[in-house]
């Protein structure tokens, strides 16, 4: 049941204070021998709160530094292209992380016009120079950023030379080496201060230099003359709006010049889409590109958090009264590595677009072979539409790393997340980007329209009348540390029961069809629908995903019997 508030206008008094919750990034030192408060990367890179003591200073830095420590483990020999969203953290922490790297003399390329880079552009910029670089110089990458997670908190990811998320086997390499730089703290870490380079703070866009904790620092062997150097200026934004063609039909866009909205939602890439729209001379309504990073513009979402989340109909709710008389609007969250795409039906889910998206692509790119990439919890649908259409689908666990060496070498066209998340090849069957990629997948709603004359729900619609129309929910189920443990380790064998939603079970699995890769919890299918339960990283609930072709009714019961089987597994051990 959705909280009272969710779908309403943020409230002043909700909002935060970022110098508060920046002085805490600063002041609170995290504990070791407290777990919570060690380095802890999940899915997308390490996340957390300063003032809880789980994202603060000290992580920045003892990340950073194993990094450089390591980096050329996984080939990175050149520069390192860094970028931030606009969650108040991580502009003090951009600054930490940049003197950690000119302290270990990385080549650091910081955007030249001093604005914030997406996800996805930091992707583009290292395959754009690996794709010429001697083996002296491969590029790796920085992302300071927690996603669409409230806007006090704070997180940072790595990108290896493939240009997506680290796999598993880099982030617990580069977390035990975090931890032991967390236990010795900051004298242990090389690092140049941007008080000592004139100049160097304003290649990087960093609002708020609170450095009174200055006598922190430990001195880096690096000179001052040496440290400018190691700092290199790059234009992240024209390098990535220029090479647009290669990969939208943007001519098509042009010549229809159909009336959108693109409601930036405060994010990373609001002057992205404003390039856009000046290149390209699109008839773009531009909101909320402004910086801002108490998110005052957003609706709650379904839980009464603040959640800059695009793929959820509480918090794109504000985007949705905004639409007017535009054919559709586009949202994206602070790092622009997801999409929401809202017509006059309201917002398209993301496992609806998504479909759509291969379908769309598939016939209108010169591809040959190539399949589409999707997680365990992407629609039914997908699978039915590639069935019938000849095309292989790879499915992987929930987690954009396992997309990126499939975009990587061109196996698969399109990769896919339930989250919102995705990325394709480029017109040529070449990689754009390994990550998320939010502007392209709202770009591609515009190209259908233009190209089609109708919208992306137009299309769905089309597709449900061949293939049925599902229903989907996913639920955040609280429950304690003994059902997390006992799902985490599930077998098949443990699900006794020969029914689901009233239908037979067809196949019990906890390993994905793709490589049969642990996908940390179950999913039983049905003739009639499918359910996964997985269990949360951080905290105590688990996540309930559901997809019924028997409408709202049978959801619920497919859900009501899948929680049954889920808390079922203690009673069993016991």
């Amino acid at each position: 049941m959705a909280h009272p508030l969710a779908g309403q206008p943020v409230k002043k008094e909700d909002l935060i204070h970022v110098d508060t919750v920046v002085k805490d990034f600063f002041r609170i030192v995290p504990n070791y021998e407290i777990p919570e408060e060690r380095v802890s990367f999940g899915t997308s890179g390490h996340r957390g709160i300063a003032s809880k003591g789980t994202f603060n200073e000290l992580h920045v830095a003892a990340i950073v530094q194993a990094i450089c420590d390591v980096r050329q483990e996984f080939g990175a020999t050149g520069p390192c292209y860094i970028g931030q969203d606009t969650h108040a953290l991580s502009q003090p922490a951009l600054q930490v992380a940049i003197e950690v790297l000119l302290g270990n003399r990385v080549k650091t390329r910081v955007d030249a016009h001093r604005e914030f880079v997406p996800t996805p552009s930091v992707s583009r910029a290292i395959l754009r120079h690996n794709a010429n670089a001697s083996e002296d110089t491969i590029a790796d990458g920085i992302i300071i950023t927690p996603s669409h997670n409230p806007p006090e908190h704070g997180g940072i990811k790595y990108n290896p030379p493939h240009g997506g998320p680290a796999d598993t086997g880099v982030t617990k390499r580069i977390e035990a080496l975090a931890n032991e730089y967390l236990q010795k703290g900051l004298d242990s870490i090389q690092r140049f201060s941007f008080h000592h380079l004139v100049g160097a703070h304003e290649s990087a866009h960093c609002g708020c230099c609170h450095h009174e904790e200055e006598k922190r620092v430990a001195p880096a062997a690096i000179s001052v003359e040496e440290a400018g150097q190691y700092l290199e200026p790059y234009d992240f934004k024209m390098a990535y709006v220029k090479e647009l063609p290669q990969i939208i039909n943007m001519k098509a866009i042009q010549q229809a010049n159909p009336n959108i909205l693109i409601n930036a939602l405060g994010g990373s890439g609001g002057a992205y889409w404003h390039a856009i729209a000046k290149e390209y001379n699109l008839n773009l309504t531009i909101i909320n590109s402004d910086y801002d990073p108490t998110f005052s513009f957003m609706s709650y979402d379904h839980d009464g958090a603040i959640r800059m989340d695009c793929s959820s109909p509480y918090a794109m709710a504000e985007v949705v009264k905004s639409l007017g008389d535009h054919v559709l609007a586009i949202g994206n969250d602070p790092d622009y590595d997801r999409h929401g795409i809202v017509t006059e039906e309201g917002l398209l889910a993301p496992n609806q677009y998504l479909v759509v998206a291969a379908k769309y692509l598939n016939e209108t790119r010169p591809w040959e072979g190539k399949g589409v990439g999707k997680t365990a919890v992407v629609t039914g649908l997908m699978d039915a539409y590639c069935k019938d259409s000849n095309h292989p689908v790879y499915e992987v666990p929930v987690g954009f790393k396992y997309f990126a060496p499939l975009l990587f070498d061109g196996r698969i066209g399109l990769g896919a997340e339930e989250s919102a998340g995705a990325s394709f090849l480029q017109h040529d069957g070449s990689v754009w980007t390994t990550d998320k990629d939010g502007i392209i997948l709202g770009l591609l709603a515009v190209e259908m329209v233009a190209t089609t004359g109708k919208t992306p729900t137009q299309h769905y619609a089309d597709i449900t009348a061949q293939w049925g129309t599902p229903v989907f929910q996913r639920v955040d189920m609280p429950c304690t540390a003994e059902i997390k443990s006992a799902l985490k380790g599930m077998n098949p064998s443990d699900v006794t029961v020969t029914k689901l939603g009233g239908s037979p079970i067809l196949n019990i699995r906890t390993t994905s069809l793709f490589e049969d890769q642990p996908i940390d919890g179950v999913k039983i299918v049905t003739d009639t629908g499918w359910f996964v339960a997985r269990p949360s990283g951080t905290e105590n609930l688990y996540k309930m995903y559901a997809e019924s072709y028997l409408g709202e009714e049978g959801l619920a019961h497919l859900m009501e019997d899948g929680k049954c089987i889920i808390e079922g597994l203690v009673t069993k051990s016991a």
